[in-house]
């Protein structure tokens, strides 16, 4: 059951993310995705247990910009903020 509850945190996170980034401009959530992976070998699902990857990436791409993606992504995602998971990764997102 603990599996599953991950899997789907895992898939909220990544929503969150996509939703954000593409409403960005076309192809942001691929770009941002490519740079994840290059720099740090990870996926968008992966960010949950290590945000600040993805922070990083928003931060060499979009500079002070990155903080109003951020707060964007965190704003989708707070009515689940009492998994713990997702929770841990809202405290860890940006910092």
């Amino acid at each position: 059951m603990e599996f599953d509850r991950i899997q789907v945190d895992k898939a909220l996170m990544n929503l969150a993310i996509e939703e954000t980034l593409q409403g960005i401009g076309k192809g942001v959530f691929q770009q941002v995705g490519n740079k994840l992976y290059k720099k740090h070998r990870c996926y968008f699902v992966d960010c949950l247990e290590h945000p600040e990857y993805l922070s990083d990436v928003l931060q060499e791409m979009f500079g002070k910009a990155s903080e109003s993606i951020i707060e964007s992504i965190r704003n989708k995602l707070v009515e689940f903020s009492g998994n713990k998971p997702i929770s841990k990764f809202l405290v860890h997102l940006g910092n």
